[in-house]
């Protein structure tokens, strides 16, 4: 969708020289009269002071002289129009034709009394019309300035409003196609903040639709590895079945290869399992119930599960937890989680090897334990640490071992992630290092 550029432009510049042309002409309106007026009364105070001397004269002198003196002024003042007129109407003199006299606009004559009766009628001479023209057209061509400028003003304006709104419709269009976008400009207004919200919301989204692209390829890859690591047992346990069916050679011994077929649909059931709990942690279907946690007894329980393969594998284990030290969490969670990771250190330890276990105070924490496991002597390609969360991986692709599903420390990372404890897995200068920091009860 291309977006119409000039439209709100059009609009913004249009409505506002309809508002200053309305606002221009009612100005004129309402003054036109008044500067009209005005100039009128000041025409006939000229008119006044310019026959004041006539007047005075008239005053003063005889009627019998009036004609000599107004012939007298008029040879004087030959751009001045006037009529002496008697007590009776009568015209005494005329400084013009009588008839080019009548056709004189009637609001620009004065009559003025000099006594005796006899007045004067006189008329604006046509320089003073003319002057009145040069007012109108100044006042005309001011008028036309205004406008002008007014234009340029509403140029400016319209395009200062619009321009911001122009750039948003383009980024918005932009952002439709999910295509990138340039930072807004900073602008300390209502449309500066308009448009950083909607950057801000399309970076969101963008991080929203990468995690969603992230989840399905990691969802897509945990179905095709579940699928790889149930497809291998059940095709052998589908072997061993039709050998026994078929009483071929070795399958003859049903009992020995039924035991051999169990085996196989337990840990295909034990993996089953680990896939449906891990699913719901995923989903948010198991919620932690959190309780007050003995850390030492925890891990002392953990350990005697495992302590016929410690021994097996005569591995050295130091235990150095606080007998009273607590934590808040969810037990069956945590108990969960501990399991994977210490099967985990004692099935990676070489024979005779040696594997740590303690607390300590996490730096920078207040309020938090920090529960250690390290597999001493062990190192992990720092490549691959980050992979070990991840289901069904294994360093030793070409390995499979009995009992270990590959889902173990993905198991840990959702359990512990459920619980919003803080986990690492890293390399030291001993070991292998694997912690947890967990509150305080």
């Amino acid at each position: 969708m291309k977006p119409n550029r000039r439209g709100i432009f059009t609009k913004v510049f249009a409505y506002t020289m309809l508002l200053i042309v309305l606002v221009v002409g009612i100005t004129a309106a309402l003054f036109a009269q008044q500067i009209l007026s005005f100039y009128h009364t000041a025409q006939i105070r000229q008119l006044n002071a310019s026959f004041q001397e006539l007047t005075e004269d008239m005053q003063a002198a005889h009627p019998r002289e009036y004609v000599r003196i107004a012939r007298e002024f008029s040879d004087r003042n030959q751009s001045y129009t006037f009529v002496l007129q008697s007590p009776f109407g009568r015209v005494m003199f005329a400084s013009i034709n009588l008839d080019d006299m009548g056709v004189q606009d009637q609001r620009h004559n004065i009559v003025l009394s000099v006594g005796a009766g006899y007045t004067i009628s006189a008329s604006v001479p046509s320089v003073a019309d003319e002057d009145l023209r040069y007012l109108i057209r100044t006042i005309a061509i001011g008028m036309l300035l205004i406008i002008a400028l007014c234009t340029a003003a509403a140029v400016l304006f319209a395009r200062g409003m619009t321009r911001p709104i122009e750039l948003l419709v383009s980024d918005a269009v932009a952002m439709s196609r999910l295509e990138p976008v340039q930072p807004p400009a900073k602008r300390g207004d209502e449309l500066g903040l308009l448009s950083e919200i909607v950057h801000d919301m399309y970076g969101k989204l963008k991080d929203t639709i990468a995690d969603l692209e992230e989840e399905k390829e990691a969802q897509r890859y945990f179905f095709a590895a579940a699928s790889h690591e149930l497809k291998t047992p059940i095709a052998a346990t589908n072997a061993l079945l039709q050998g026994m069916l078929d009483n071929i050679g070795d399958y003859q011994d049903h009992p020995k290869y039924l035991g051999e077929c169990l085996k196989m649909t337990n840990e295909q059931n034990k993996i089953i399992n680990e896939i449906l709990e891990i699913v719901k942690l995923t989903d948010g279907k198991i919620m932690p119930n959190f309780e007050t946690v003995n850390i030492c007894r925890l891990v002392d329980d953990v350990v005697a599960r495992y302590q016929h393969l410690i021994e097996r594998k005569e591995l050295a284990l130091e235990i150095e937890v606080c007998e009273n030290l607590e934590c808040s969490a969810d037990p069956a969670m945590l108990d969960r989680a501990l399991s994977n990771v210490i099967i985990n250190a004692v099935q990676n330890t070489q024979t005779g090897g040696n594997i740590r276990i303690w607390d300590e105070a996490p730096p920078h924490k207040d309020g938090y334990i920090r529960l250690n496991v390290l597999n001493c002597g062990a190192q992990i390609d720092e490549e691959v640490l980050p992979k070990l969360f991840n289901p069904f991986f294994r360093v030793d692709k070409a390995r499979t071992q009995s009992g270990r599903s590959g889902l173990g420390l993905t198991l840990v990372a959702k359990t512990l992630g459920c619980m919003g404890f803080e986990f690492a897995l890293e390399n030291n200068e001993e070991g292998v290092l694997f912690w947890v920091d967990m509150p305080r009860a």
